[in-house]
């Protein structure tokens, strides 16, 4: 089979477009023979070595390396114990690793089939980001209907998914922020009430007053630096805080004592953590999955590249010139 693979870390330079043995299947496991292949910044992040660095806190990469973490295709094999009426199902998968070759591995209990109807590009943009937000959502909080969300970087792949899983899990007011105005349409265009600034000092009022003064329930912060600390000027009485990410770098430790004056909690998520638990990503990947064919969910795909060009795709996502998720065709 043909697959992307690299043998030390570096730039996009480092990705060789080779012959592999078709992988070996083991027990409770599926064999896929992808047709739409999505990439991310962690497959980024990977090949550069950043996970092989202590101060990461992220366990390593073993090279030589075939990345990549999300794909759609069809199961040919399965293991022992793994359903076999998934043999010739189209399915979409997450993965620790091996998406990106012609044929990949994925535990059954990180699959989810698709209606043959289903795009294969539009679904295999979904499940590391779409994952992550649901995850945000319902494992590490449990968003109540009627709650009011705010989502940091709302115009980003986790954010724009996160608005309209929120939307569909029932929240009330829901508010994205972006850097641009163009972003911030975006973010009204998927179905946030609200979107604004949060590089301006008074962004937390502006969110107390769309809120009555009472602030947000949940908020889902990525940009970190200042804003990570703002974000408890605008958090209501039991409100809780998750962290995706922080563009910006940490900022200053939070002093545990701030969270007791409301009673407010907050927590983390890292998407790899929960391969620990992979009925919770089974349950996430069919919730998008019936998003996506409900309507209420809607993929942004930013552009399809020949398998052989994924150095160009990572290119294309480093340089943060992709609008929308970047998909591998693995039979172009």
């Amino acid at each position: 089979m043909k697959a992307i693979q690299y043998r030390s870390f570096g730039g996009p330079e480092v990705l060789e477009y080779v012959d592999l043995p078709d992988p070996e299947v083991g027990a409770g496991d599926v064999l896929i023979e992808t047709s739409a292949i999505g990439v991310n910044f962690p497959d980024i992040r990977e090949r550069l070595g950043v996970y092989n660095r202590a101060e990461t806190r992220v366990g390593g990469v073993t090279l030589p390396q075939v990345g990549g973490l999300q794909i759609v295709g069809r199961v040919r094999k399965v293991g022992q114990g793994a359903d076999p009426a998934l043999i010739g199902r189209k399915v979409m998968a997450l993965m620790p690793k091996g998406a990106y070759a012609q044929q990949a591995v994925a535990r059954a209990e990180m699959v989810v089939a698709l209606d043959d109807a289903a795009d294969d590009i539009a679904m295999a943009s979904l499940p590391c980001q779409g994952v992550t937000a649901f995850l945000a959502l319902r494992a590490c909080t449990t968003l109540r209907e009627g709650e009011s969300v705010l989502v940091q970087g709302a115009a980003g792949g986790v954010g724009s998914l996160a608005i309209q899983i929120a939307k569909a899990l029932g929240a009330g007011t829901v508010i994205g922020t972006a850097s641009s105005e163009a972003r911030r349409a975006f973010v009204r265009s998927i179905g946030a009430d609200h979107a604004i600034a949060y590089d301006t000092p008074d962004w937390p009022q502006t969110v107390l007053e769309l809120t009555g003064g009472r602030g947000v329930d949940v908020i889902l912060e990525t940009i970190g630096g200042d804003v990570f600390d703002q974000n408890f000027e605008c958090l209501a009485m039991l409100g809780r805080c998750v962290v995706i990410g922080s563009t910006r770098g940490p900022g200053q430790p939070l002093a545990p004592r701030r969270l007791m004056a409301k009673a407010q909690s907050l927590s983390g998520v890292y998407l790899p953590s929960f391969f620990q638990r992979p009925r919770l990503i089974q349950r996430a990947l069919r919730f998008l999955a019936d998003g996506v064919a409900n309507g209420s969910i809607k993929a942004n795909v930013g552009a399809v590249l020949p398998l052989s060009r994924t150095a160009e795709a990572h290119g294309l996502l480093e340089r943060r010139e992709a609008q929308g998720v970047v998909v591998l065709d693995p039979g172009a």
